[in-house]
């Protein structure tokens, strides 16, 4: 093969080339976008998920050592000025066995917990929608079932649990 025989690419093969690789970078750029986008709802459902934990280990741990004959549920604000009680509400009233006052509610969509109706705190970064707290009888003492919405930017979680209160 002499020097005079290696003419270089066409310009058919050129632009052959340039559109295969722009298909490609084009490919992996879609999928660059869509594994930032999966990552970014992952986090925001671990979020969710760290707020359910958190939120489920105050129940438990709070809750459950309270005195079952003291837990007052409350349907509205007025309900609770008036002292009307009630098997489902929004407004959870409950005394621990040493006499720390729990108080729960949702305001401007966070869950307030109030102890001693002094100190108030938001155990969540979430907000929260659709709070239930329900009493029912059980086999061995009151059951207290609590079901809410944790909500963040595009996703929501349901959560519910059951407390079995004994004392």
């Amino acid at each position: 093969m002499s020097f005079r025989d290696n003419r270089g690419f066409s310009l058919v093969e050129l632009t052959s080339a340039m559109v295969a690789s722009a298909i490609l970078v084009i490919g992996f750029g879609s999928v660059i976008v869509m594994i930032r986008q999966q990552l970014s709802d992952t986090n925001i459902r671990v979020a969710l998920g760290y707020d359910q934990v958190i939120i489920d280990r105050y129940i438990r741990t709070k809750l459950t050592s309270t005195v079952s004959d003291s837990m007052r549920i409350y349907a509205t604000p007025e309900d609770e000025a008036s002292n009307t009680t009630s098997s489902s509400g929004t407004i959870l009233r409950a005394v621990d066995a040493d006499s720390t006052i729990y108080h729960l509610d949702l305001t401007d969509n966070t869950l307030l917990w109030v102890t001693d109706d002094s100190l108030s705190h938001n155990p969540v970064d979430a907000e929260i929608s659709d709070l239930l707290f329900t009493e029912r009888a059980g086999n061995i003492g009151k059951i207290l079932n609590v079901s809410m919405k944790l909500i963040s930017e595009e996703d929501t979680l349901e959560v519910a649990w059951s407390i079995t209160l004994r004392n």
